[in-house]
């Protein structure tokens, strides 16, 4: 039955995650033996509550307290459709999702610490598939889509390849949303439970999510809601601490916004995922970071707060690397000199390979 559930699961889009022992055991843990034999009904991601009563035989009270108990647990998702408004239950993917929700809630308990230590193993499992399989698994990735979108500092953006929205810059995100809701960085409670904090001790309430996603975690209790104006000022203080702003997406990368993240490359999953050697670091942006030479001093702070190793001193001066710059706009933010801008590209795919940590010898 795990078998099953685990294919579910894995079928339910995200990253590429084989089926492991140590998957099977990661969802023992956060789910028990009715919910997943539950869970089998859905052979599609997404079903409506009509569809589920076809697939099922129990009562009206037992399924609303079975769907209710497992979004309590983050484990299915449910939002109403934009065009009808009829409820729609979906498996959450393993990652991003699944491994998310037992930190979404700032725990440190027996559970998320279990948690935690069978992400981390998965992340070396990952990576020994990765790096014993390298080129052949490179190629692959070269033909799938980017997981997420980095949204600049204090700039405008777009949200497909042909409409410009008129906003002025990334503020523009929170401000157009009447519901927000902000939760713990599941990424940096993750490494708070493997006793490894955030090495720029970042704050753990910087997660926010919008619209019909932001009303179900506040309705279970994952997150709390946020007025636009504290919402600006956790952006704020983002920025200062040199977090990279990506907008998430649910479905699609063409819709607007449905969570925001201000991500660290010491804990974020994503920059996580990279530097382990699991996964290319696969994005979209708009801009790409530009260097005025002769304002340049080659002080090396925007080095230091590159999150993806995109420039280097070049003699006297910094210099961006272009197919590695993410647009995120931390170097133009903390430059002194105001040596650095960001130039609007359009939209931009940016695929860097992750580095090749063993060389596996063929037998």
């Amino acid at each position: 039955m795990w078998q099953r559930v685990a294919r579910n699961f894995v079928s339910a889009g995200g990253a590429p995650i084989p089926i492991s022992n140590t998957l099977i055991e990661l969802l023992q843990i956060l789910m028990k033996e009715d919910q997943a034999k539950f869970l089998l009904i859905f052979r599609k991601r997404s079903l409506n509550i009509d569809q589920i009563k076809a697939k099922t035989e129990l009562d009206d009270i037992t399924l609303e307290n079975m769907l209710n108990e497992l979004m309590d647990n983050g484990i299915i998702i449910g939002l109403p459709s934009r065009s009808t408004g009829i409820m729609v239950y979906s498996l959450v993917s393993i990652l991003p999702g699944l491994i998310e929700y037992p930190f979404m809630r700032g725990e440190k308990g027996k559970k998320q610490k279990e948690v935690a230590k069978l992400m981390d193993k998965l992340f070396d499992e990952l990576s020994y598939l990765t790096q014993s399989n390298y080129n052949v698994i490179m190629e692959q990735f070269k033909g799938g889509n980017p997981m997420d979108r980095v949204v600049p500092v204090n700039k405008e953006f777009e949200t497909n390849l042909d409409v410009v929205l008129p906003y002025e810059n990334v503020k523009a995100i929170i401000e157009r949303n009447e519901i927000i809701s902000i939760n713990y960085c599941y990424c940096r409670n993750w490494k708070d439970n493997l006793q490894d904090q955030c090495k720029l001790k970042s704050p753990k309430l910087s997660c926010f999510q919008f619209g019909r996603y932001a009303r179900f975690l506040i309705d279970h209790n994952f997150g709390k809601p946020i007025s636009k104006e504290e919402a600006i000022k956790i952006l704020k203080e983002a920025e200062d601490d040199g977090l990279v702003h990506k907008a998430i997406h649910l479905k699609n990368p063409g819709k607007e916004e449905d969570a925001f993240c201000n991500c660290c490359n010491c804990c974020c999953q994503f920059f996580q995922l990279y530097k382990r050697g699991i996964f290319p670091f696969h994005t979209l942006t708009y801009y790409i970071a530009r260097v005025d030479e002769k304002k340049c001093t080659g002080c090396g702070i925007c080095l230091e707060k590159c999150p993806i190793e995109a420039i280097e001193l070049m003699g006297p001066h910094s210099m961006t690397i272009l197919d590695r710059c993410i647009g995120c706009g931390l170097c133009a933010h903390h430059c002194p000199e105001k040596a650095r801008s960001l130039e609007r590209t359009g939209l931009r795919e940016v695929f860097i390979p992750p580095p090749q940590l063993i060389q596996i010898n063929p037998s």
